[in-house]
């Protein structure tokens, strides 16, 4: 039945899947975030995101888009035909109706699936100063594997640095071996997508997706398991990606059979988007999921924080564990929940070298759900179920009394 639940106020986010990092010559700082319902770090647009239901033509769109005062639009076909980000002049325009009251709607409209604002989420993950190199597809095309084997993992993020030294070999999903491959806007899709400039080179020109993506490769590359690593962005240079962009990306990954993994490290409190709930859904059996629990010191079963939160089977939420010199114990950072969170991860003072003979400490549950992605390749296994995936990732993880306030009291260490 669809969903016609009535949002009073464009919801104010928190991105919260890390914050800032410092030196490794000095303690790793969180910038702490108030999860308070109403208050945030997410901008107000004058968009809206909806979906169609499928069976309408073009023209019947156009009448739509009219219909509501549409001045512009913004479509994903690399992702989903359906979906489609609208976009109003300001003030009330043609249809004499603001923004909430068109949210409101659209949700009630027949010939729709489903309609949200189209919040803009601050990243709050570490930001490097530069990029490693140039984009340049023709570089990263090296950097794509021969041949897609064993495990997928899609990183939805900032995108990735392919010219990072510390990717030595090729890592990057070769997408010419993908029958479906997406040639939308007169690109070919060769190793990702940049839903940020609807193009094919998902290059990361902050820095948070590169540092996920080398916390993954460097574990899979040690423990001697064939992988690649899907880039996929949907956060801008400043950090900085809306709703709309988050949506087509995680469908994009979900509709690629070849993945296996999805990593999503960042989040927000307290509001559940009617879209990305039902995409959430539709995953269940499909792919596993894993998220960042979040930094605020906040209980999850209490302040929901999103996509955590969500009960599917198929997702593990992951907590960030402290620095070892405390023994195994939750960063102070880090959120938790017997319901919500599953299990931890390293996740302060994490050392990332900006070149071989340097390093920044990086903390966050960011960090620790790049862990937690790399340990879903680890126990990866071509005749698991999801169910049985779900399985191995919580029995091969290191029991510990200490982390009593998560689901299954245990963390993985590589």
């Amino acid at each position: 039945m669809k969903n016609i639940v009535f949002i009073t106020a464009l919801c104010c986010l928190t991105l919260a899947g890390c914050q800032k990092e410092q030196l490794s010559t000095q303690k790793a700082l969180e910038t702490q975030v108030a999860p308070t319902k109403g208050g945030g770090f997410a901008s107000t647009t004058n968009q809206m995101v909806v979906q169609y239901d499928s069976t309408l033509t073009e023209a019947q769109k156009q009448a739509m888009r009219d219909a509501y005062g549409v001045s512009n639009y913004k479509q994903c076909p690399c992702a989903d035909p359906t979906l489609e980000m609208w976009i109003f002049d300001r003030g009330t325009g043609a249809s004499g109706l603001d923004l909430e009251e068109k949210v409101i709607a659209a949700k009630e409209d027949s010939d729709l699936e489903g309609a949200d604002f189209n919040p803009i989420f601050d990243h709050g993950g570490q930001k490097l100063s530069a990029p490693f190199g140039a984009a340049d597809s023709a570089f990263a095309m090296s950097k794509m594997v021969a041949d897609n084997t064993n495990v997928t993992i899609a990183v939805l993020d900032t995108g990735v640095d392919y010219n990072y030294f510390g990717f030595d070999d090729a890592f990057l999903y070769n997408n010419q071996e993908n029958a479906d491959q997406c040639d939308a806007n007169g690109y070919n899709d060769y190793y990702g997508w940049d839903f940020v400039n609807q193009d094919n080179d998902p290059f990361d020109d902050y820095g948070h997706g590169t540092i996920i993506s080398s916390l993954i490769y460097e574990v899979l590359k040690d423990q001697n398991v064939s992988f690649q690593l899907l880039p996929i962005k949907a956060f801008d240079a400043n950090g900085s990606g809306n709703y709309f962009d988050i949506l087509c990306g995680f469908k994009y990954a979900l509709n690629n059979k070849d993945v296996d993994v999805i990593n999503m490290s960042f989040g927000w409190y307290w509001q559940d988007y009617e879209i990305f709930s039902r995409f959430m859904y539709e995953s269940n059996e499909e792919v596993i999921i894993t998220t960042s629990a979040g930094n605020s010191t906040v209980d999850t079963d209490e302040t929901p924080h999103y996509p955590s939160v969500y009960p599917n089977e198929n997702l593990i939420a992951s907590a960030a564990l402290g620095s070892a010199f405390g023994g195994v114990n939750l960063a102070q950072f880090s959120n938790y929940g017997i319901q919500t969170v599953d299990l931890a991860g390293p996740g302060e003072d994490i050392p990332f070298y900006i070149d071989p003979n340097e390093f920044i400490n990086v903390s966050g549950t960011s960090y620790a759900n790049a862990y937690m992605s790399a340990h879903a390749g680890v126990t990866f296994e071509e005749s698991y179920t999801i169910a049985q995936h779900v399985d191995q990732m919580v029995a091969q993880a290191i029991p510990h009394p200490n982390l009593f306030l998560i689901k299954y009291s245990a963390y993985v260490y590589y």
